[in-house]
């Protein structure tokens, strides 16, 4: 599929996600340490499995705090507990929303976020 093709798709989903109530984080700024809706074009040439990357950020100051609590292995505090919950929740809301907006998403296989495939040709 070419790259622009797949830019159009982002941008749908963009779209679509933006008018569910989500402000999306520019492409260019997914770094950015208040987290937010990631919508990204992800292309892998060598095994041809071109599609958009649909994810929920957590602020820094959160995935931080959480991260350092499962690294002391004390899983039950507060800052674990919000941080696995929101990751929770808004994994389960995202593919909601697309799976409702007639994508078809599917789970992303290393963890939360979801994967949206251009539809065959």
């Amino acid at each position: 599929m070419a790259l622009t093709e797949l830019e159009a798709l982002a941008a749908r989903v963009r779209f679509d996600l933006t008018s569910a109530g989500f402000t999306p984080v520019a492409p260019e700024h997914e770094d950015d340490p208040d987290g937010g809706l990631f919508v990204s074009v992800v292309s892998v040439d060598f095994v041809n499995d071109d599609h958009v990357a649909v994810s929920w950020g957590m602020h820094d100051r959160l995935s931080e705090a959480a991260v350092d609590l499962m690294e002391a292995a004390e899983r039950g505090k507060d800052a674990v507990i919000r941080y696995e919950t929101t990751q929770a929740a808004m994994h389960l809301a995202l593919g909601s929303i697309l799976n409702a907006s007639g994508y078809n998403a599917r789970t992303h296989a290393f963890g939360f976020g979801h994967i949206i495939r251009p539809d065959p040709q």
